[in-house]
């Protein structure tokens, strides 16, 4: 059977990829966007049955840790329709991490940790949540880079939550090249599971090959079963960060990290250039451990001859059967030894395309260039007229920033854009009406008085206005302060780009909308002013839509219309 070109409101468009499940891209001529469409035929074999209700339970699981995560993409719908399960996701745009590596081979380390970081800074969240959340697939093609770097977890098809009293969950699904050994010998995952994934996927980045690989799956398996460390990472990787992935997947589960929490700050200080507890801990394997077996193969080996020659010069020739025995098999060793040896050097030769030594970065210099990261970020929502906030990640934002202040930059500069990066990573947390009542007037309390710092901190710049503007007309509903904090941007120099106008001419709406019954005069003024605005961008956003209302406004006693408010997005 082939794929449908239309699947209820979801016109296919074209295949993005396939691993358990098909995904594609479709738009979705309801909510008038692109979405990410995940389909499984129905069937009513076991398998199929098994799929369909791990993908249920993990499209439930995920829309829920969306409000615990704005980097968790977002569930649109998901049930059954026309013969098919399907899950509707946010599309975004970017790279798999498979799809990196396939291009660049391997990734410096000091951006692989990063990734790992943000990772296990996720996982952290998760593990820790109310309902304990288990990802049970990571893997360079569930981990998704967009601009900037930013890191999402892709598909929790798998995923589950473990009970109050149970430290595991059975499920039979999963890659196994990225499954501990306990995993695949009991077919449990728990938060180790997701460890050690993580552990397997960064010596990948590192090493531009899987830690372990084999001609089948039976191999890959009894492979990993037999708890064997893989092949040494390259040259180019520092010591520090070949210490966390010896720890990350070492045989011993009480050996490795004990949680995401703690993974993360070794990842942390390592970039940072402080001592690891990976390295401060006795090692559970080497990375050069079939080298050092073969060398204490030879040191045996040695020996054993050494007593041959002394067995033959005390006992003549009584002793030369048994001379030459120990002979030849101390010979036999030898040559064991050496092939052993050689066969660890080669295997630790990377192929061809060697990773160039990544330069440290010097202590010294880590503020600025955290603080150089999170600009990066902010100057991209700057030069951009996107007005979703979630398309920026603010959460990277605020913990490049503090991690800048905490390591000595404490310039007024650095510490404002850290108050309007925490200001806007709290508004996106939000998701807008998610919260209600008290929680939402103290939460909204907290981002004014990051954006009123920020403005403080950086007098004469526009951005903080900019910032509190956005603030009054859609979340505190202050219109008049709005409107005053556009004017002060425009005199600070601001020129207002297209999602600054809407924003300015929607507050003019809403005033226009609230006064029409009571004060029309003001009213009428006010949507001229939208009207004025909205014209200069048509077909921008939401323009049409407002000018539409505007057009049916109407003024006077009585007739006031109901409020209405922007969808948050």
């Amino acid at each position: 059977m082939t794929t449908p070109s239309k699947l209820g409101p979801y016109e296919i468009v074209r295949p993005l990829g396939r691993s358990m499940t098909d995904v594609y891209l479709a738009m979705d001529t309801t909510g008038n966007r692109k979405a990410a469409l995940k389909l499984i035929r129905q069937s009513a074999d076991s398998v199929s049955r098994l799929m369909m209700e791990a993908e249920r339970r993990g499209a439930a699981i995920q829309k829920e840790l969306r409000g615990l995560d704005p980097r968790v993409v977002e569930i649109y719908d998901f049930g059954d329709l026309d013969g098919y399960f399907f899950v509707a996701m946010e599309y975004v745009e970017g790279r798999n991490l498979a799809e990196v590596l396939e291009s660049e081979t391997a990734i410096d380390p000091n951006r692989a940790a990063v990734i790992a970081l943000e990772i296990c800074e996720q996982l952290a969240k998760f593990h820790n949540w109310e309902s304990a959340v288990v990802h049970g697939d990571i893997k360079p093609s569930n981990i998704h880079l967009g601009p900037n770097d930013t890191v999402r977890l892709l598909d929790f098809g798998i995923a589950k939550t473990l009970r109050a009293n149970c430290d595991a969950t059975m499920h039979h699904f999963g890659s196994p090249g990225y499954c501990a050994p306990e995993r695949l010998l009991r077919s449990q995952v728990d938060q180790q599971s997701d460890l050690w994934a993580v552990g397997a996927t960064l010596y990948e980045m590192v090493a531009g090959q899987p830690a372990y690989r084999a001609e089948d799956t039976r191999r890959l398996e009894n492979l990993i079963r037999s708890k064997r460390p893989p092949r040494a990472l390259p040259p180019s990787c520092p010591r520090s960060l070949r210490a966390i992935v010896s720890k990350a997947l070492g045989p011993d589960p009480s050996r490795r990290y004990a949680s995401a929490a703690e993974m993360q700050a070794d990842l942390q200080a390592f970039l940072e250039h402080r001592p690891t507890l990976a390295e401060t801990e006795r090692r559970t394997w080497s990375a050069n451990a079939t080298i050092e077996g073969a060398r204490a193969c030879l040191r045996k080996a040695t020996g054993t001859l050494v007593r041959a020659r002394h067995a033959l010069r005390v006992t003549g020739g009584m002793t030369w059967l048994a001379g030459g025995m120990a002979l030849w098999i101390g010979g036999g060793l030898v040559w064991q030894s050496w092939q052993m040896h050689a066969a660890a050097r080669r295997a630790a030769v990377r192929p061809a395309q060697p990773v160039a030594p990544s330069p440290r970065i010097p202590s010294e210099e880590l503020p600025a260039l955290y603080a150089s990261e999170a600009g990066r970020i902010m100057a991209a929502y700057r030069a951009s007229s996107d007005p979703a906030l979630g398309d920026f990640d603010w959460n990277k934002a605020e913990i490049y920033l503090e991690r800048a202040v905490a390591l000595g930059d404490s310039t007024s500069h650095t510490e404002a854009e850290l108050a309007l990066a925490k200001g806007y990573a709290t508004l996106e947390r939000m998701g807008g009406d998610r919260y209600s009542g008290i929680a939402t007037a103290q939460l909204l309390a907290e981002v004014r008085a990051d954006f009123t710092e920020a403005v403080e901190k950086m007098p004469g710049e526009a951005d903080p206005h900019l910032a509190l503007a956005r603030l009054y007309a859609y979340s505190i509903n202050d219109l008049e302060k709005a409107l005053d904090e556009f004017a002060s941007a425009e005199h600070l120099g601001a020129t207002l780009g297209r999602r600054e106008i809407e924003q300015e001419a929607d507050a003019w709406r809403i005033r226009a909308e609230r006064e029409a019954a009571q004060r029309p005069q003001l009213a009428r003024h006010d949507a001229q002013n939208a009207k004025a605005q909205y014209e200069r961008i048509r077909d921008f956003d939401q323009v049409e839509t407002h000018l539409s209302a505007l057009r049916q406004l109407r003024y006077g006693a009585g007739r006031r219309p109901a409020p209405r408010r922007r969808a948050w997005r």
